[in-house]
Formats: C-alpha cells, sequence, structure tokens
C-alpha cells in the first residue's frame, strides 16, 4: 500500500484529468474525478488481477491498514465484484495473481477525522459604578468534520522500469463516501461512473 501511494504522488504532474463533478452535488451521488497516464496505452492490457475479499485502508485516527469482508461488512467484496464487473466490461480478463497479470487493481478507503476550535471572548458591557466591559472566561467550540474518499487504482505490472518498479497509469476519486445516503450503492455507483467517464480505458 504504501509504495503505491508513493508511486501516486511523485507522478501526477505527468497525468491528464477529466473535469471535476460539481462539489455542491447532493449528497444522493459521489463526486468522482479521474485521472490517468496519457503516455500508457491501455489497449496493450489483456488481463487483471485484484483481491478477493480485502481492501486497504488509511485513516489518521486508526492502525488498520486493511478492511476484509465478513458478513456483517459486505463493502469489501462488493466494491472488488464491481470492479470485476467494469473491467470484465471493458474485455479484461481475470487472471490470478500468479499468472503475470498485465495491470492489478488497487482499492482503497482514505477516511480523515479533523477537529477544530473556535474561541470566542464575550464582552458583556455594565454601567455599574462606571465600569466599562468585562471579560468572562471564553467559550470554546469545538467541532468535527469526518471524511472518507474511494480510491480505485489500475498499476501497470505489464511494463515495469529498470528498477522492478510498477506506475499507476489509471485511478478514480470517489467521496464523500461517509456523508453519503447509502454509502454501499453509492459506492458502486460511482465505480461504475468513473469507467464509464474514461473512454480511454476501452
Amino acid at each position: 500500500m504504501k509504495r503505491y501511494l508513493f508511486v501516486l504522488a511523485v507522478i501526477p504532474a505527468l497525468w491528464s484529468c477529466e473535469p471535476e463533478p460539481d462539489n455542491l452535488r447532493l449528497l444522493d451521488q459521489l463526486v468522482v474525478s479521474t485521472n490517468f497516464d496519457p503516455d500508457t496505452e491501455f489497449q496493450s492490457f489483456d488481463t487483471y488481477t485484484i483481491p478477493t475479499d480485502t481492501i486497504g485502508y488509511v485513516s489518521n485516527t486508526s492502525r488498520d491498514t486493511i478492511w476484509t469482508y465478513t458478513a456483517a461488512q459486505p463493502y469489501p467484496r462488493r466494491m472488488i465484484q464491481t470492479v470485476r464487473e467494469q473491467m470484465d466490461s471493458i474485455g479484461l480478463t481475470y487472471v490470478g495473481r500468479d499468472q503475470d497479470p498485465d495491470v492489478g487493481m488497487n482499492i482503497y478507503i482514505i477516511e480523515n477525522l479533523n477537529l477544530f476550535q473556535q474561541v470566542y471572548y464575550p464582552n458583556y458591557y455594565s454601567n455599574y459604578y462606571g465600569y466599562g466591559g468585562y471579560y468572562y472566561y471564553p467559550i470554546v467550540q469545538t467541532y468535527a468534520q469526518n471524511t472518507a474518499t474511494l480510491v480505485v487504482e489500475m498499476i501497470d505490472l505489464k511494463n515495469r522500469n529498470a528498477n522492478n518498479q510498477v506506475k499507476i497509469v489509471w485511478n478514480a476519486y470517489m467521496g464523500d463516501v461517509v456523508n453519503s445516503v447509502n454509502y454501499e450503492q453509492q459506492s458502486i455507483d460511482a465505480i461504475r461512473t468513473a469507467v464509464r467517464q474514461s473512454p480511454y480505458l476501452h
């Protein structure tokens, strides 16, 4: 996971981006943003691989790095199934990791909890005995904002560099998952939208 995140951090300047949708879109849809490497010949890819029941998890409030499917938490497997359906729909064939796939599909959630405070110093004025304003103890208001982004990546496993390093050639950012009305179905719809708005993958 860390390797893929590092690779992502060093190459965005080389990428082309799809126009980002309006961030004020209603909560019944996730905002979808896709990016791709314009130098990649996507038509040269024939096979892909993807985990069966686990997605990555990155959070500033947890040390967990994976999210595994359980009966009570079916989200990971359903996202994987949706990505598989979409990859199949663009003509790629699923193979196991040991079958030398052309690309690897990576799915993870980035969740951030941000806390911030505002401090107010109310000024109560009184004319009692001619005194002016009195400053009382400040009022501290604490706010919390929790956001989560679903990320899907396509990693080129076929064309490694001289150091045997791989490159992310396409990704999709979809959010906000936490504040969506039906996060599971909306995540599925967002993945489908991401592939649909990326015709160069076909």
